[in-house]
């Protein structure tokens, strides 16, 4: 048998997705930015040649090379063989079905497992700072793209509910249309899973050259461009649940996070500073 063909290495990387999880944090910006749209766009990326999930991904195909060979791959064709393996695509060896209570408690572990990581990465301090800022300020704007653009509105909602003035955008034109009337005395909160959206790093990046304060709600990858952009770091999850197929497990653990930051405002709000 060849060892090097394509079945074979499909046979070899049946986890292929599981592996860019667990390496994301590892790989650099160039590649952890095709990676995280291969984990959130699987079934997307096996209809798509190497120049088109390159567009997709905002990346060169030679940065596509490169991760298949990082993670044990000889080319994109074989790659995708792999992928196409994994997620079960008709005519494609896959794993047998799950019964649908094991499908319900895989589903609640991972719920569970994402909120536990939620809890353990709440700093009481970080959220404190962050909670005073927002009691004090005039403006907060929020953007975040995707399912995180969804998240963003529900924290501008429950900002609003408390009498802050707060604004949501998934358009990033428009957040940075705006942006340029943030000031001193704003804050500017960025959603964003992995930490690479480019339009939410622009957003911080004009927020934080305005003047205003800045937060990161993320996953977020050490040293990754939302991270250094931000004043303020609020971890929701682990890198290892990106929203595969458009999941939405990782909400789970923003929603803890804006949970956690509505306690330590009403904190902030009840004891406003002495001037």
């Amino acid at each position: 048998m060849n060892i090097n063909s394509p079945a074979t290495t499909a046979a070899r990387h049946e986890n292929i997705l599981v592996r860019l999880q667990e390496d994301f944090d590892l790989l650099p910006n160039a590649l952890a930015q095709i990676a995280k749209y291969i984990l959130e766009n699987p079934e997307k990326v096996l209809h798509q040649s190497v120049a088109e999930l390159g567009e997709f991904a905002g990346s060169g195909e030679a940065s596509i090379l490169r991760l298949c060979r990082q993670i044990g791959f000889s080319g994109f064709r074989n790659f995708k063989l792999a992928l196409a393996a994994e997620i079960g695509r008709p005519g494609l060896p896959s794993a047998g079905p799950e019964q649908p209570d094991q499908v319900l408690q895989s589903l609640h572990d991972s719920m569970a497992q994402n909120l536990a990581i939620a809890h353990s990465n709440a700093e009481p301090e970080t959220l404190a700072k962050v909670a005073a800022a927002l009691a004090a300020s005039r403006r907060i704007d929020l953007y975040g793209a995707g399912m995180s653009g969804v998240t963003a509105e529900l924290l501008a909602y429950r900002l609003l509910r408390v009498g802050l003035t707060a604004l949501a955008f998934r358009s990033s034109n428009m957040a940075h249309e705006v942006a340029s009337g943030l000031g001193p005395g704003c804050v500017a909160i960025g959603f964003s899973i992995s930490g690479l959206s480019v339009d939410t790093v622009q957003f911080l990046k004009a927020s934080r050259s305005a003047g205003a304060v800045t937060v990161a709600i993320t996953n977020r990858r050490a040293r990754s461009p939302l991270g250094e952009t931000a004043d303020f770091n609020l971890q929701a999850s682990s890198l290892h649940d990106l929203p595969i197929g458009a999941m939405l497990t990782p909400m789970v653990g923003k929603i803890f996070v804006i949970e956690s930051l509505m306690v330590a405002l009403g904190k902030a709000m009840d004891n406003p500073p002495k001037k």
